[in-house]
Formats: structure tokens, C-alpha cells, sequence
């Protein structure tokens, strides 16, 4: 299948936010983004994080760049940070659902954007051991390290 757009749920799967003082790029998730963006595959950011926050995360670590948008749940009227959420990134991107990925580090994430059709990939870092084998078991790929996505 072609990969013609990527979703990118910020703070579990771009971001480490354990510790609110220092926000770091998960290591390999920059050089994984920017091959992808140079292939033409255009990413959306969804997070459940005030937009304001979310963007200064993601204007202080370099990657704002790498995105065509953000969404935030608390945005999105009658949304939540699930399926419907990621369903208006893929509007947005204008793309299809079969074309799209869902990277998230997140079990009810990786659920919702699996129950709405897309392929999901499951990123290691904030996850519990339980939460990640369970994730694993129902994504559809799992990147214990960004670039294994490449792999």
C-alpha cells in the first residue's frame, strides 16, 4: 500500500513529555519525519494538549516544520482525540484512508484510529510494559525505535 499521508499524535508519540521542564523529540522520530516529508508524504499533528502548548513544544524542538497542521482535541467540538479527530486530518491532508497512518505511543488512541480505518503504528516510549503488548497485538506495524519504520 502507498503511503500517501502520516498522523502523528504529538505527546506520546513525537514527544517525551515525562518531563514538563525539558520536551525532547523521541530519539530517530526527527530524521524518520523529515525522510517521510522529503518522499511527499504530508502530516497532520493531532495532540489532546491546548494548541498553544503543543505548538510551542513543537516550535521549541525544531519539528513545527513538518507539519501541514495541528489539531487539538479541545478545539474540536463534539470531537474526541479519537477516530473523528483523525478523520479531519485526512480531510484535511486530502488524502484517503488506505493511504494514511497513525503513529501513537497511546493504546486508546491506537484503538480509535484503528476503529475508524487506519493503519496505526504503535511507537514505543510511553507506553507501560501491559499497555505495549497490547498495542503491539492489535497495530498494525510497532516501531520499538523510530526508524525500525524504515526498516
Amino acid at each position: 500500500m502507498r503511503l500517501q499521508s502520516a498522523i502523528i499524535s504529538v505527546e506520546d508519540a513525537l514527544l517525551d513529555c515525562s518531563d514538563p521542564a525539558h520536551v525532547a523529540v523521541r530519539e530517530g522520530a526527527e530524521e524518520v519525519l523529515s525522510i517521510l516529508k522529503m518522499e511527499g508524504v504530508w502530516m497532520f499533528a493531532v495532540t489532546s494538549l491546548p494548541r498553544a502548548a503543543a505548538q510551542e513544544a513543537l516550535r521549541s524542538t525544531g519539528t513545527e516544520a513538518l507539519f501541514r497542521g495541528l489539531l487539538s482535541d479541545r478545539e474540536q467540538p463534539g470531537l474526541s482525540a479519537g477516530g473523528t479527530i483523525f478523520e479531519k486530518a485526512v480531510r484535511r491532508m486530502q488524502s484517503e484512508k488506505r493511504d494514511t497512518v497513525v503513529f501513537t505511543g497511546r493504546l486508546d488512541l491506537l484503538v480509535r484510529a484503528r476503529e475508524a480505518g487506519l493503519r496505526t503504528v504503535a511507537v514505543a516510549g510511553a507506553a507501560g510494559e501491559d499497555e505495549w503488548r497490547e498495542m503491539c497485538a492489535l497495530a498494525t506495524e510497532r516501531a520499538d525505535r523510530w526508524a525500525d519504520f524504515l526498516a
